[in-house]
């Protein structure tokens, strides 16, 4: 019995972070649309560029310094 209950105790717990996260992106996406002068909200893992990486099929979206870009020309 004692397994039981600290089974549901830790789903419990798992889903009470997961909805008290999404409310968070809730809130804030609300905060971004309701102030535009702080500019575009910015999600954690979207875009270009994304932990020092430029994956985005253009050498030119990438604004890292320190990746050194090499343009690969198709021959025709």
């Amino acid at each position: 019995m004692d397994i039981l209950f600290r089974y549901l105790v830790a789903m419990v717990f798992m889903f009470s972070v997961l909805f008290i996260w999404l409310m968070v992106q809730r809130l804030s996406r609300k905060f971004a649309s309701e102030h535009p002068e702080f500019g575009p909200a910015r999600e954690e893992g979207g875009g270009c560029g994304g932990g020092g990486k430029c994956n985005c099929g253009s050498v030119k979206n990438c604004t890292n310094p320190k990746i050194k870009h090499t343009a690969s020309k198709k021959n025709e």
